[in-house]
């Protein structure tokens, strides 16, 4: 596999991880909406339609792409050597980039979880900062720190009063 096809591998793990991530969390809301609140899902006024509608294509979506997956990496498999594409793709997930992937799932899902909790200033703060913290290869750990307070206290106020002051958007 040359560099290309593993960039390429790398991000098709890449969506689909977030694919799933964003069909779990999307099917765990109206699983809870639908069980705890007793809405009707299948209603014309239904609230949790539309969402339904859209947790079900990505669903199928995402099973049509994981098939077409599975079928290539079966196809490189046979082309080249089980045990060649097995090594390649350990080395593939041994990567910085796997692990700012990773890392910056963890945090989304904590800030999604966070956010009805603290509200927007708070957790959208504290979002941006451990996002620019961890993705910041090129600093020192003193600097990275800097940089993400200076950043985070110039652009959340910003981002607050464009959508709250002038788009009139009820923030979280």
């Amino acid at each position: 596999m040359n560099n290309n096809q593993e960039t390429r591998l790398l991000y098709k793990i890449i969506s689909l991880l977030f694919l799933a991530l964003v069909i779990t969390i999307i099917g765990i809301d109206i699983s809870v909406k639908y069980f705890q609140q007793d809405i009707s899902l299948f209603s014309v006024t239904s609230p949790i339609l539309f969402p339904f509608l859209v947790f079900i294509t990505l669903l199928v979506s995402f099973i049509l792409e994981l098939w077409s997956d599975i079928k290539d990496i079966l196809y490189v498999c046979n082309q080249n050597g089980k045990d060649e594409v097995i090594r390649q793709n350990k080395n593939l997930l041994k990567t910085k980039e796997m692990f700012h992937i990773f890392t910056f799932i963890v945090i989304s899902v904590i800030y999604i979880y966070l956010l009805p909790i603290l509200h927007f200033i708070p957790a959208t703060s504290l979002y941006m900062f451990c996002i620019m913290v961890v993705m910041n290869e090129s600093d020192k750990f003193l600097a990275k720190l800097t940089k993400a307070v200076v950043t985070t206290g110039i652009t959340i106020p910003i981002i607050y009063y464009i959508f709250y002051e002038i788009f009139e958007v009820i923030l979280p």
